[in-house]
C-alpha cells in the first residue's frame, strides 16, 4: 500500500495460504507498485459545491431544474466557483465529470430523460464576487468543450427531509475530460429541452443567493433559450464535481525508480 499525499492509488495485495514466503509477498507488492506507478493510476476523487451545504441542505429547502428542464424548455445556466472551494484539486487534475442530486421538497420521482443536445464547457473563471450577468465574460480565455450531443440521465432518488440530503444522481461523465489549470473555475450548461414532461416538483437541489458563501464561494447564473448570452443571478445548483488527481512528472519518476530498484534487490 503507498500512498502519497493522497495522489498515488492505494493498492492492497491479497495473498491466499499462510505459507507463501515473505520475499515471494515483498516482490509481489513491489511488481503491483511498478505496474501502478508506471501507468500512472489514480483514484478517483470529489468535492461538492457548494462546500458550506455538502452534508446537510441550505434552509429552508431550495430547488431549480435549469439543468434538468424538459421537452420545449431550453435553458443556459453558468455555475461560478471559487478555487477555495475545490479542495485538493490541483493544477493538471482531470475534471471527469458531476452529478447533482434532488431538493429535500420534491413530491414526486424523476425517473429519467434524454437532451437530444446537451452542451458543457468548462474553464477557467472569474471570481464568483466579479461574476457578470453576460455568460462570455465569466470565462478567462476559452471554455473546454466536454459534453457536446445527447445525453441520458436515469432517475433521482427523492423523499429526504430536513438536515439529510438525497443521495447524488448518476455521474454525467464528460466526453472529454477538464484539465484543471487553477483558479476560479466556471461550468457552463446549454441544453434544448429533454423527451419528457418533467413531474411536478422536480427541481436539484440549490442554495438561495442568501446562503453562507453566496456571490463569493459560488454563484450562478440563468437564462431562457439554449443560445442566450446574457441571464440573471439565481440560486447555485448543488453540484459534486469528479476529478482524477494526476501525479506529478518528478514524483512518478521517483516512484519508478524505486520500485525498480526494490526488484532488483529482491532478484540476488
Amino acid at each position: 500500500m503507498l500512498d502519497l499525499n493522497g495522489r498515488i492509488a492505494r493498492r492492497t495485495l491479497v495473498v491466499a495460504g499462510s505459507s507463501v514466503s515473505g520475499a515471494i509477498r515483498s516482490k509481489a507488492m513491489a511488481v503491483t507498485l511498478v505496474v501502478a506507478v508506471l501507468s500512472g493510476v489514480a483514484p478517483a476523487d470529489n468535492v461538492v459545491v457548494a462546500n458550506q451545504y455538502a452534508t446537510t441542505p441550505w434552509s429552508p429547502a431550495a430547488g431549480l431544474n435549469t439543468f434538468i428542464r424538459d421537452t420545449g424548455q431550453a435553458r443556459t445556466g453558468q455555475l461560478l466557483i471559487h478555487s477555495s472551494q475545490l479542495g485538493a484539486m490541483a493544477p493538471g487534475d482531470l475534471i471527469t465529470g458531476f452529478s447533482f442530486r434532488m431538493w429535500n421538497g420534491a413530491t414526486s420521482t424523476f425517473t429519467g430523460a434524454t437532451w437530444a443536445d446537451y452542451e458543457i464547457r468548462v474553464g477557467a473563471g472569474v471570481a464568483p464576487s466579479a461574476g457578470s450577468t453576460t455568460f462570455a465574460d465569466n470565462f478567462v480565455g476559452a471554455p473546454t468543450l466536454v459534453q457536446d450531443g445527447a445525453l441520458t440521465q436515469s432517475g433521482y432518488t427523492s423523499g429526504a427531509s430536513g438536515a439529510t440530503p438525497n443521495a447524488w444522481g448518476n455521474t454525467i461523465t464528460f466526453q472529454t475530460p477538464y484539465v484543471y489549470t487553477g483558479g476560479h473555475l466556471t461550468i457552463e450548461i446549454r441544453h434544448g429541452g429533454s423527451n419528457i414532461t418533467n413531474p411536478a416538483n422536480s427541481f436539484l437541489e440549490a442554495v438561495a443567493t442568501t446562503g453562507t458563501g453566496y456571490s463569493t464561494d459560488y454563484r450562478s447564473f440563468t437564462a431562457t433559450g439554449m443560445t442566450a448570452t446574457t441571464g440573471a443571478q439565481a440560486t447555485f445548483t448543488m453540484t459534486n464535481l469528479q476529478y482524477t488527481p494526476v501525479p506529478e512528472p518528478a514524483t512518478m519518476t521517483a516512484l519508478g525508480v524505486g520500485a525498480l530498484a526494490l526488484l532488483r534487490r529482491r532478484r540476488k
